[in-house]
């Protein structure tokens, strides 16, 4: 079994942990002479927080995490604002049941994260099953695809911006909870009455003990591989009003995926880690809101690989880091009651990144901890200051912004070198011409200087992240939206349309690249291409204030398309997630709570034939492809449904306690949705890997 398959099996054993109640997985397989008469479809899913359309900003969804609690955004059950954000319009999923995401055909590595400003390289938990922020840190999420702010940079397809709750200098609160996934705990308390309080939130995985005990129960052969993991995060947030206009917040985040695999002959450690620390200054006046910020940002992720071959022992290590220093100024001003709005700021970052390093022996043993790593090391500084003007008078809502941005790398290899200035506009506008019926627009010109390689069909953390170089150049994407909007007895549509060309695009030619000695030559193995990518988009939401239903429809038809010169001789070819249908359909009533999803199949790579090449030692039979990804996997179609339950007890007169029960059942209908191929050369047939069968998830939460 060669390495790559070595790391599709690593996908599936780590994900039996993932599978606590009955789980499993399914691969279907089907003969490869089969393959071109195949065709067609797939999808994912997500619930939905109501929220009217009239109220949004185009290209801008907002959500209360409260209102997410009790569906079923996971396949562990968990409370995940980035499962809401892929039931938007205009956004397709990656492999089942994982974080990725793709918005307006932009690549994965082109969605911005940060939590209160702050950007968060590694959001995945769980091998990407949720995301690696404690539910309890973030209070309100904004998801933006179109009509950027001027204040974040570093994006060309979405940023997903979670803030954490505001402080009650007054009361104490307090809650826990506990699911098959995660043991929970959160408090917030006033240190000085009107003055100071702290906030804690915590979640720990116990995944590894479950797993060892379905391994010792279950697996009387020893089948099954042996399994280690530690999963956890916390945040914790303090805020000093040190004067009546002057307010003095610090706060801190940390995650940790760890995870250790032994297979009879081989054994493999994956993790990802963060580490942030955050200082903010605000200062208030009447018109006036001015902010100062201090940020530092660590984000590490490793692999180590130990195998006996051919009766020799070897052992590797590979590591990919980034330190981040960032400090920020901005002001905001209002005018004439607020209608006009004026901001604007100055940063600077400063990063350290070491992508790729590598470490290899002849055994474990022999590996020194303290040996230095065969690496390439780059120093990436940007400094970028914007203007953003924002006019809002009854029906019309106006704004645009102009950002501009230097960058300079200053990388150990020559090559890596890059200096460069570059411009971003956006804007957007919203017009409501008559009650409950306008129109709205947004367009947006983006630059990103870091770009993610892509080795791995999850979304993981483990992809690369590189800077800028004088071959890579700066990621760049251009996109125009233009739709209507209407709003009537509760409900609200909008229609609309966008068109985006992306430039200096990668493409990871050898994901194996990543995982070998030579992972530090990580760009000899990138293309750089462009990308194009449209389609219509149509969200219906509605509300019953007095049952307190809701439901949302959203439907995407999109096309999105790759070149590269050197690959398919410099023809367009579909990009991997170009899903041309996405349909999510959510609703909730009554603490019940059901989505459902169907999407057009993503694209894989396969022979179209095979022919006869000759070699001194005689024929062999090759294999024949016409382009990457020229495979179209079947429809993804999958139901959940889910239940809250909510009580309240009370203790001697004291504050009630809270309590609720939320039941969940992932992918109801037990349909074995694809995920994958893979190729089995002795059967020489390519296989359907599906992961999550049905999937019931339980949480109970105490809340003071």
């Amino acid at each position: 079994m060669d390495l790559l398959e070595r790391l599709r099996t690593i996908v599936l054993a780590a994900t039996l942990v993932l599978l606590p109640m009955g789980g499993g997985l399914h691969a279907q397989g089907f003969p490869q002479r089969e393959m071109s008469n195949r065709k067609d479809t797939l999808t994912a899913a997500v619930k939905t927080a109501i929220r009217r359309l009239d109220e949004q900003l185009p290209g801008t969804f907002s959500t209360d995490l409260k209102a997410l609690q009790g569906m079923v955004l996971s396949p562990v059950g968990e409370n995940d604002p980035i499962k809401f954000a892929m039931t938007r319009p205009g956004v397709a999923s990656g492999a089942e049941g994982f974080s990725a995401f793709f918005a307006r055909g932009g690549n994965l590595g082109n969605n911005l994260f940060t939590l209160d400003g702050v950007r968060i390289y590694g959001l995945s938990h769980l091998l990407g099953l949720t995301t690696s922020v404690p539910g309890d840190a973030i209070s309100t999420m904004d998801f933006c695809i179109g009509g950027f702010g001027g204040e974040q940079g570093g994006l060309t397809a979405s940023h997903v911006a979670l803030h954490s709750p505001a402080f009650d200098h007054h009361t104490l609160n307090a809650s826990a909870s506990v699911s098959n996934t995660f043991l929970g705990a959160s408090v917030s308390a006033p240190i000085v009455k009107d003055k100071a309080s702290v906030m804690a939130a915590a979640r720990w995985s116990p995944f590894g003990l479950e797993y060892g005990l379905l391994k010792k129960g279950f697996d009387k052969q020893g089948r099954m591989p042996s399994l280690s993991l530690g999963v956890w995060d916390a945040y914790v947030k303090t805020q000093w009003q040190v004067a009546p206009r002057h307010e003095l917040t610090l706060s801190g985040f940390g995650s940790r995926d760890g995870y250790s695999i032994g297979f009879p002959s081989a054994d493999y450690t994956l993790g990802w880690e963060n580490a942030i620390g955050h200082l903010s200054y605000r200062f208030t006046l009447p018109a006036t809101t001015i902010r100062a910020d201090i940020s530092y940002n660590h984000f590490r992720n490793r692999m180590e690989h130990a195998a006996v071959v051919r009766g020799d022992e070897s052992y590797l290590q590979l590591q990919s880091k980034i330190g981040e220093q960032a400090y920020g100024l901005t002001a905001l001003h209002a005018f004439f009651n607020g209608h006009f709005l004026l901001s604007e700021g100055l940063k600077h970052q400063r990063g350290d990144m070491s992508p790729a390093g590598a470490k290899a022996s002849e055994s474990r043993i022999k590996v020194i901890e303290d040996a230095p790593f065969t690496e390439s090391k780059s120093h990436p500084t940007l400094t970028s200051a914007f203007l953003e003007m924002e006019f809002n008078f009854g029906p019309v809502n106006l704004m645009a912004n102009v950002r501009g941005n230097y960058y300079k790398n200053r990388a150990e290899r020559k090559q890596d070198l890059y200096e460069g200035m570059a411009w971003e506009f956006s804007a957007r506008a919203k017009w409501r011409i008559i009650s409950g019926l306008g129109i709205e627009a947004t367009y947006d010109n983006r630059t990103q200087f870091d770009h993610t390689l892509e080795g791995t069909p999850l979304g993981w953390s483990l992809d690369l992240i590189v800077p800028s170089t004088n071959r890579l150049l700066p990621e760049h994407a251009e996109q125009w939206y233009g739709g209507i909007f209407a709003s009537f007895f509760n409900q609200a549509v909008t229609i609309g349309g966008y068109h985006k060309k992306m430039e200096n695009l990668v493409y990871y030619t050898d994901a194996m690249a990543m995982f070998t000695a030579a992972a530090q030559g990580w760009n000899d193995h990138v293309q750089v291409g462009s990308g194009t990518s449209y389609g219509a988009e149509f969200l219906y939401e509605g509300r019953l204030p007095e049952s307190g239903a809701e439901w949302s429809l959203a439907y995407t038809w999109s096309k999105t398309d790759r070149t590269f010169p050197y690959i398919y001789e410099g023809r367009p070819f579909p990009a991997r997630y170009d899903r041309r249908h996405i349909l999510n359909a959510n609703g909730q009533w009554k603490g019940v709570s059901a989505g459902f999803t169907l999407q057009s199949g993503h694209w894989e790579t396969v022979p179209a034939g095979q022919y006869i090449g000759y070699l001194p030692a005689g024929e062999v039979v090759l294999d024949y492809f016409t382009h990457p990804n020229n495979w179209q996997m079947p429809l993804y179609v999958r139901l959940d449904l889910g239940y809250r339950f909510e009580f309240q007890t009370r203790n001697d007169g004291a504050r009630p306690l809270q309590h609720s029960l939320t039941l969940g059942v992932f992918n109801v209908l037990n349909r074995h949705n694809p995920s994958m191929l893979t190729y089995d050369s002795d059967t020489k047939t390519w296989n359907q890997v599906s992961l999550f069968p049905i999937m019931p998830s339980i949480k109970y939460s105490l809340e003071l």
